[in-house]
């Protein structure tokens, strides 16, 4: 005859077994990929600090969004600098900072947060990193104007998957998260993501040419807004 077992042996077993299952999923879901050292931006980085510093700059900080725009020429001002590092994310910017804060920038305009989406890190990751960011570049240079610009919309029609999985509802609640985070830290929000919308709620196809990345018009827009708002 097949003894039974007590049912507090058998609650206690279930118990324990449900603890540890949720533990190993609990380590798993925090798991965050931070990596962004690659050849490129390794190489660029190096390039970046070869160069010398350009006083009181104008500094565009961030991913190829940035990256691909030719700043100088944009906006007819020499001191215009890019710091755009194409597949950068947050984690990537807190590496280089002090290569940044070397020009003693007179004004700093971030765009970054759309790779980080891509690689699924979470948003309180991603705004954890913008603090640590925005506070070091207020304790070392603290006449610099901070902008934190919003991750620009995606066109669903263009883009391609295989290189993007990232959504305009995830990017909308970064987007919230960062205009909540630059209101706590006094420092300015700028809401380019619904410059850049068609009637569909996409990135303006105008405006890009993959469903990403911006398209000369796409950047002219966006300075356009820059200026508009008295930023530039």
């Amino acid at each position: 005859m097949r003894l039974k077992r007590p049912y507090s042996v058998v609650k206690k077993a279930a118990v324990i077994s449900c603890l540890l299952a949720c533990t190993a999923g609990g380590v798993q879901a925090q798991a965050v990929d931070s990596s962004y050292h690659n050849y490129l931006y390794d190489s660029k980085l190096a390039y970046f600090k070869q160069l010398p510093p350009v006083n009181k700059a104008l500094v565009f900080w961030g991913d190829s969004i940035t990256d691909w725009g030719d700043w100088a020429e944009l906006l007819n001002f020499k001191k215009a600098i890019n710091r755009g590092i194409a597949g950068d994310n947050t984690y990537g910017l807190r590496g280089r900072l002090d290569e940044v804060l070397r020009h003693n920038p007179k004004k700093l305009f971030i765009l970054i947060g759309t790779n980080d989406i891509n690689k699924k890190i979470p948003v309180a990751n991603i705004v954890d990193n913008y603090k640590k960011i925005i506070r070091e570049v207020k304790r070392q240079s603290p006449a610099t104007s901070i902008y934190v610009q919003s991750v620009f919309p995606i066109n669903n029609d263009l883009i391609g998957r295989q290189y993007y999985s990232g959504t305009n509802e995830e990017i909308l609640v970064l987007n919230a998260a960062l205009k909540a985070m630059a209101a706590e830290l006094q420092v300015r929000y700028v809401a380019v993501y619904c410059q850049l919308l068609d009637a569909r709620n996409q990135l303006d196809a105008r405006y890009t040419y993959d469903g990403l990345h911006l398209s000369g018009l796409g950047y002219l827009a966006w300075i356009n807004y820059l200026k508009q708002q008295k930023f530039l």
